[in-house]
């Protein structure tokens, strides 16, 4: 050692891997995987394309919003970016406009009507007629377009050979209500004639021909709907409903919530820098983005997302919306910016007259406001990449003459049921309300998990059943752990002076760790969750098969590292809530702060009840039934009454019970399913119990018959001719001596015969 000054030696500085991934995400604007790299720093801006509002959600809406809900939490609570999540509420839309409008008439006609009457049938009636006529529907397909012959389409559309999903996924859907109206019509008529016009017979008719009777009154009455009110009040029932479902799917709310209602002023200055700019035209009140004019400039590109769909004029009508006629346009790829308003529908004062925003330029107008002119993230279904989103992008450059509005662009794929597309308009749709009803928000969430997030998904019951087993196995390792932690911690320490950390903790050690790194190459591989979701499955499994091997004495250190984590991880992806402890989630029922009488309370008066009813056995001095009477008891206080404290009891065989707090959705959904076990079990053991009663019947019958009589029945008597004094055969039909080893069997069935007539004997004096 060297006695001079003091000096530190050199420092050798570790090398950073090659193989550290970096986050690369599946990028739109490319089609490739693309590392992600913000524009300042660790903030993210993003904008991601929220409901239209006229009706429930449906799980291919969970699809989109689950989605990127979980990619968001990635990069917040995984990645620790800092992101900006803007969300807009779609609130005025063609869609929303004709739906809204249409109900209101058709609630107005409806409870107008005190009795069913000839003349609402008859306008039913002339309503079903033009909806199988309609060229643009049924008409299409209804031979001869002779509504005569709707039976023949019936025949057609049952046979399964009217046009497939592909060439009019409405079919199916216009059929259903024509059959329905149909029959409700011919229904009515019956009622009519019978007397019975009741208020009840009249909503009986209007609740089944909705579908094709609202559109008419549409058509006729529209005009007559002026109340900005009617739209405003109907979007915002259906917003309301929208956000409950997204609560309950424990969807984060976004940052920044925009309303196209509201947004209306900056929308008309957007627009109007647009037309300055020169990339749009005023044509009859309307607005106009001039798209020949745009992809022409050289600095600019239109169709950026799909170059390839540029010239699909069906998907640029579907953009476009019902009510645009597009009479004013100068090329047919142009789009409303602004839409002049006609009688029924709502407007907003503007240079260029009353009217309303087109759909495009809501997004591009309120995520400028709110981010500015460069965004790092725009998200949204794969359905809406075109038209939608490469004309957002298209006016937004346009606007801030720019040449990249958006550097990402992330597209969920879609939700099929069956094959199909699931979608509102087409009405073949499960609704998140109805889906909770059979699925926890876990499972959903995990079913998504285990799939890749930008590729079609088909929703399905095997999908959900693989979702509840992983559910099922990540809730039971952290309650194990959480449990056997709880009960090492109620034991006195003993300190021998031996560790416990051997090569068996160190390779679940090791395990982890590589399962860890796993994780974060998969989540920084375009967010891969179903490749992190496998790598903690053998995380859990390898935890598992570890403690079922040392139960006697397990590294809680380790088992609490590995529950610590898939914990975390469970809360990333949101599947746990955020208000979860640090191990598993909340058995609920407590409150900060509480009392130590507020959370001991319910447990001690338990306790003290168990002690009374004890004590009230053993004065009862019946040594016979005690013992039984105990076991009850005991088990009635672990399937029920500790049940509802949310407390769970696993019998182990050292006869010591694992203590287990459970959240209270789970353990009562786990005390319904073995009830129903335990009916189940009952039931058969019942069954079996009837059927051995039943045997034993049949077999108590046959004993009806004299063990002297058994041989002498008619079947007897066509093998013996002779008995002896208890009516046992002594000799065959031919006379020949019945021999010795014949005898002994006789005399076998004659014994077990006597038995039987005793028991029958015995049963009729009962």
């Amino acid at each position: 050692m060297s006695t001079s000054a003091a000096s530190q030696p050199h420092w050798h500085a570790p090398e950073r891997s090659p193989e550290t991934p970096a986050l690369r995400i599946h990028n739109s604007m490319t089609h490739t995987k693309t590392e992600f790299v913000p524009v300042s720093g660790r903030a993210v801006n993003w904008y991601t394309c929220g409901p239209t509002v006229y009706d429930k959600s449906h799980m291919g809406h969970a699809r989109n919003y689950i989605t990127f809900d979980i990619i968001r939490r990635i990069l917040e609570d995984y990645f620790a970016y800092d992101v900006n999540y803007v969300m807009n509420i779609t609130d005025i839309d063609d869609k929303i406009i004709i739906t809204a409008r249409s109900n209101y008439l058709f609630n107005q006609k409806k409870n107008a009507q005190s009795t069913l009457t000839q003349e609402s049938i008859s306008e039913v009636t002339e309503a079903w007629n033009e909806f199988i006529a309609d060229p643009k529907k049924l008409g299409k397909y209804l031979p001869d377009v002779n509504v005569a012959k709707f039976a023949q389409l019936v025949e057609i559309y049952e046979a399964g050979q009217g046009p497939s999903f592909n060439d009019e996924p409405k079919f199916t859907m216009w059929m259903r209500a024509a059959i329905a109206a149909d029959k409700a019509i011919n229904d009515a008529r019956v009622t009519l004639k019978a007397g019975k016009a009741s208020k009840e017979a009249s909503d009986a008719l209007f609740d089944v021909v909705k579908d094709v009777y609202a559109p008419a009154l549409d058509k006729t009455l529209k005009h007559t709907v002026t109340d900005h009110i009617v739209f405003r009040d109907f979007a915002r029932y259906w917003e309301k409903d929208y956000f409950n479902d997204m609560d309950a799917l424990n969807v984060r709310r976004p940052d920044v919530l925009t309303r196209v209602s509201e947004y209306v002023p900056e929308i008309v200055t957007f627009v109007e820098q647009i037309i300055k700019n020169g990339f749009a035209y005023e044509s009859e009140g309307s607005v106009y983005f001039d798209t020949h004019r745009f992809d022409k400039d050289p600095a600019h590109f239109y169709a950026k997302l799909e170059p390839w769909s540029a010239s699909n004029m069906k998907l640029l009508q579907e953009g476009e919306g019902d009510l645009t006629t597009g009479s004013g346009k100068k090329n047919a790829a142009d789009f409303a910016l602004w839409k002049a308003s006609k009688a029924g529908e709502p407007a907003w004062d503007s240079p260029w007259g009353q009217g309303r925003p087109g759909w495009h330029i809501e997004c591009s107008a309120m995520a400028g406001d709110v981010i500015g002119d460069k965004m790092d993230i725009h998200s949204g279904g794969i359905d809406l990449a075109f038209p939608h989103h490469d004309n957002e992008l298209a006016q937004s450059e346009a606007h801030y003459n720019c040449k990249q509005w958006v550097n990402y662009f992330l597209h969920a794929g879609h939700l099929h049921a069956e094959g199909q597309k699931m979608s509102k308009s087409l009405k073949n749709f499960d609704s998140i309300d109805d889906t909770l009803k059979k699925h926890t928000a876990a499972q959903i969430r995990i079913m998504f998990l285990l799939h890749s997030w930008d590729t079609v998904l088909d929703y399905k019951q095997s999908s959900m059943q693989e979702a509840r087993v992983f559910e099922t196995a990540i809730n039971n390792f952290l309650i194990e752990v959480k449990s056997t932690v709880q009960e090492q911690k109620a034991k006195l320490e003993k300190l021998d002076g031996n560790h416990n950390f051997h090569a068996q903790e160190k390779e679940l050690y090791y395990l982890f760790q590589q399962k860890q790194a796993q994780v974060h190459s998969a989540l920084c591989d375009n967010f891969d969750t179903s490749s992190a979701m496998l790598a903690l499955r053998d995380m859990i499994t390898a935890a598992n098969t570890y403690r079922n091997t040392n139960k006697a004495n397990p590294s809680i250190d380790v088992l609490v590292k590995i529950a610590k984590y898939v914990t975390k991880m469970m809360r990333t992806f949101g599947v746990f809530k955020d208000e979860n402890p640090e191990i598993g989630f909340s058995a609920g029922g407590g409150t900060v702060g509480a009392s130590v009488e507020d959370v001991a309370g319910p447990y001690v008066r338990l306790l003290a009840s168990f002690r009374d009813r004890v004590r009230e056995l053993a004065r009862a001095k019946d040594d016979k039934g005690i013992h039984q009477a105990l076991l009850q008891l005991s088990d009635k206080i672990r399937d029920e009454e500790l049940v509802d404290l949310n407390v769970a009891l696993d019998d182990r065989d050292d006869g010591k019970a694992l203590v287990k707090f459970i959240d209270r959705e789970t353990i009562l959904r786990q005390r319904e399913e073995k009830r129903e076990a335990a009916a189940r079990a009952l039931a058969e053991k019942e069954a079996k119990r009837a059927e051995l009663a039943a045997a034993e019947a049949a077999k108590l019958a046959k004993g009806a018959i004299s063990p002297s009589e058994m041989f002498k029945d008619q079947e007897g008597r066509k093998f013996y001719s002779a008995w002896d004094e208890k009516g046992i055969p002594t000799k065959k039909v031919d006379g020949e001596e019945v021999s010795k080893g014949g005898a002994k069997k006789l005399l076998k069935l004659y014994e077990a015969q006597v038995k039987l007539h005793e028991k029958y004997l015995a049963a009729q004096k009962k």
